[in-house]
């Protein structure tokens, strides 16, 4: 470093120099991070030895990620403005712009002659600089189109765009056809054809979405391929527009409206009446999925995923919105509180074929007056808790498998209240009778265990808990299934 130096103060105080020829041949046609990269660091060349004149610190001053940054530098290297000399650290040495004008490739004037008078007489009342001069003779040689092609580009880009437009627009669409083989003169001018007889397709176009303005020229090509390449008649193009006006999506932007076509496309979606169906099918989907999101307690910005990756399955196996919000409810005070959660439980009722709200209701009505009746054994036998999964599978055991009747496991549960453990001993002794046929109580007399005669007696409890549930109210049909497997 010099030992003699500007202060930061000073260097802030002062001002920064921008060569003219940057403001008439460049800046109108960069993108604003190019322009906003370039002058300030133009500004920090005032100060190369600084520590705040790093890539990282340009980031965080302007906003824009590093690898912006470089791109845009990137850009002005390829325009010769500036030069890269070395990526690890990130160094960039500014070049003098009329280094950058006299380093650009020298083209033959009478090879040119008439494209220029012909480009002079489209932008009368205009000064053409230089560098647009050379733009477009780059892309002739590069492309090799006709100059007589572009200049009916030219010339309907003007048109279109009014006589101040830039040539990189031109040049976007000029490549843009290209790439598609479109390079003569004759074969731009059918392409304008085409494009010009959808005029009044596009005005009416245009008057649906409240544009009022003319159209461009990428405008009319995204109408003729809805037209031509996706097949769309005009009729479903309209219908289709005035649904996202409708439903307040943006369709002043051709480019979304273009993905929203390409959609319908991929899906094979054809007329504005299959659009309509599937329309009104997601926005079904979307409010089933906002419950169903709510009752487990989650929240998503976007319910896109939610309702392609579960709902539309979940509808498509015969569930209906109300059913699948009470599902989400019980799911919820189940402690379930996750979509894949939820996927498993709706999967077990529907292999139970349960899946409408009524169905639902008297399953879980079922379960509660078992549940009732598991806990009324419960408290015989002494045991204060709630009703359990592994308590609910034996039930079901004796009363389904086995067919014990209830007077049997009354006697079972009188023989089983004082022992140490209960309910393994109430297993146990069910088990035994249901091995030897023993269906009354009065045959379970002569089928005793070895100890039944010889236990220890266990003091009974004398209090039972609260239950916390009705039959009437569905709601409360939840709150005590919590661990229910269904």
């Amino acid at each position: 470093m010099g030992f003699c130096r500007f202060s930061s103060e000073t260097v802030i105080s002062n001002s920064t120099a921008v060569d003219n020829i940057f403001i008439d041949s460049y800046l109108p046609y960069a993108n604003d991070t190019c322009v906003k990269v370039y002058l300030y660091g133009l500004y920090k060349c005032n100060t190369p030895d600084l520590y705040d004149n790093t890539l990282a610190s340009f980031s965080s001053v302007l906003g824009i990620s590093e690898e912006d940054i470089y791109t845009a530098f990137l850009y002005w290297q390829e325009q010769g403005l500036v030069q890269i000399l070395a990526t690890e650290p990130f160094e960039v040495v500014y070049m003098p712009l009329k280094n950058a004008i006299s380093n650009t490739k020298k083209y033959n004037k009478d090879k040119y002659a008439d494209f220029n008078l012909q480009l002079e007489s489209i932008f009368k009342g205009r000064i053409i600089t230089l560098n647009e001069y050379y733009q477009y003779y780059d892309f002739i040689e590069t492309y090799h189109m006709e100059p007589e092609a572009l200049i009916l580009i030219i010339e309907y880009s003007a048109r279109a765009k009014g006589y101040n437009v830039g040539y990189s627009y031109v040049l976007t669409i000029a490549r843009n056809w290209a790439s598609e083989g479109i390079l003569t003169y004759e074969q731009v001018e059918n392409k304008l054809m085409e494009l010009e007889q959808n005029s009044s397709e596009i005005g009416e176009l245009f008057g649906v979405l409240g544009i009022k303005r003319v159209a461009t020229i990428d405008e009319k090509d995204y109408l003729r391929k809805w037209k031509n390449d996706f097949e769309f008649t005009f009729e479903t193009i309209i219908g289709v527009c005035k649904l996202c006006k409708k439903k307040k999506r943006i369709t002043t932007n051709f480019e979304k409206l273009d993905n929203i076509f390409k959609n319908y496309y991929e899906m094979k979606l054809s007329s504005i009446k299959e659009i309509e169906s599937y329309e009104a099918e997601k926005d079904e989907l979307y409010k089933t999925s906002k419950k169903v999101c709510r009752n487990l307690g989650l929240y998503y910005d976007n319910l896109e995923p939610v309702s392609s990756n579960y709902t539309q399955k979940w509808v498509t196996m015969g569930f209906d919105d109300a059913t699948l919000g009470d599902i989400a409810n019980y799911c919820f005070k189940s402690s379930i509180k996750s979509l894949d959660g939820m996927d498993n439980i709706v999967s077990k009722f529907f292999k139970l074929g349960i899946t409408t709200t009524m169905a639902l209701a008297e399953y879980l009505s079922e379960v509660l007056k078992n549940d009732e009746e598991i806990k009324s054994i419960l408290d015989e036998l002494g045991l204060v808790r709630n009703v359990n999964k592994f308590d609910r599978d034996f039930y079901k055991i004796w009363k389904n498998d086995w067919n014990i009747n209830d007077s049997l496991i009354k006697e079972a549960i009188s023989l089983s209240r004082d022992k140490a453990s209960p309910m393994q001993y109430l297993n146990k002794i069910l088990s035994y009778w249901h091995t030897n046929g023993v269906e009354t109580v009065e045959s379970s007399k002569n089928f005793q265990l070895a100890d039944q005669t010889n236990t220890k007696a266990k003091p009974k409890q004398n209090y039972k808990e609260q239950r916390d549930y009705t039959k009437t109210d569905l709601n409360a049909l939840f709150d005590n299934l919590e661990e229910v497997e269904l």
